[in-house]
């Protein structure tokens, strides 16, 4: 919480989430729930593990390699890239007004979504999952605000010293930073993350499942 909103050098504190009912969501099933409150975290140090330790202390909630986070359609909504009895990642949004956390998605297998990352909400409300996972090709997926997911991208980049040298098959590496021009919402912007290529994708994004 910044001590002067939208100046975060002037400082602040740190809280962690506390769920009602769970201290651990790595087994949470689309469509659980919870009532959020939040605690303080005295030693907030990144340099140590101090701030999770203290955290759960308090009785803070786990999540499982926590990484895309994305405001959008007035909730947060982040990853848990191996969440999930399978292991292969959840997607949660945090209801920030109504202080509510639920858990939007549940990969039951690697074949539908394949440990989710990078996450970024369309113009139209969907959600846009960059997947990290070990799939021979790494995918691009959405997930509509009603829980269809569904592939719409994949990577197939193999190289052969054409671009800058560089040869390979680079298409089990990573999607990432995924995040639609901010003006119109036109073009949707996307990285392979090896050996590095940005992708600029056009669409009706305002009219399609996304």
């Amino acid at each position: 919480m910044p001590t002067t909103p939208g100046n975060l050098a002037a400082g602040g504190h740190l809280e962690a989430m506390v769920l009602a009912g769970t201290t651990d969501t790595a087994l949470a099933h689309a469509g659980d729930e919870w009532t959020v409150s939040w605690v303080a975290i005295e030693q907030p140090d990144p340099t140590t593990d101090t701030v999770r330790q203290e955290a759960a202390g308090k009785g803070a909630a786990r999540i499982v390699r926590g990484e895309g986070c994305w405001y959008g359609n007035g909730l947060v909504y982040l990853n848990s890239t191996s969440g999930g009895a399978a292991g292969e990642g959840q997607i949660f949004a945090l209801d920030p007004v109504g202080q509510r956390f639920a858990c939007v998605f549940t990969s039951p297998s690697a074949a539908v979504l394949d440990n989710p990352d990078n996450i970024t909400v369309s113009p139209r409300g969907g959600i846009v999952l960059c997947e990290d996972g070990e799939n021979p090709v790494q995918s691009l997926h959405g997930l509509t605000p009603e829980g269809e997911i569904f592939r719409f991208a994949e990577n197939h980049v193999v190289l052969a010293g054409e671009r800058n040298g560089i040869a390979g098959n680079f298409s089990g590496s990573e999607w990432a930073g995924a995040t639609f021009e901010p003006k119109k919402g036109h073009w949707l912007f996307v990285n392979i993350q090896t050996p590095g290529i940005t992708f600029a994708i056009t669409g009706p994004w305002r009219r399609g499942a996304l």
